[in-house]
């Protein structure tokens, strides 16, 4: 094998491993960003459940004080 067909071959080989590397870090990110959607919407839902029931009690407290 000639040295620069050697040289051709790793550089493509580098090629495709930086190829897959920044594949990877992209699919990291993205499931990154994924995990915190999810826990962004799961601390909105329980907001909004804590509100309702804060809701429901006022509501209950509103009717003691005007009985």
């Amino acid at each position: 094998m000639r040295l620069w067909e050697f040289i051709s071959e790793e550089a493509a080989a580098n090629s495709f491993a930086d190829n897959l590397k920044r594949q990877a870090d992209a699919k990291a990110d993205q499931a990154k960003k994924l995990k915190q959607a999810a826990s962004a919407q799961k601390k909105r839902e329980q907001i909004s459940s804590t509100r309702a029931s804060l809701t429901k009690k006022q509501g209950e407290l509103s009717k003691l004080a005007a009985a």
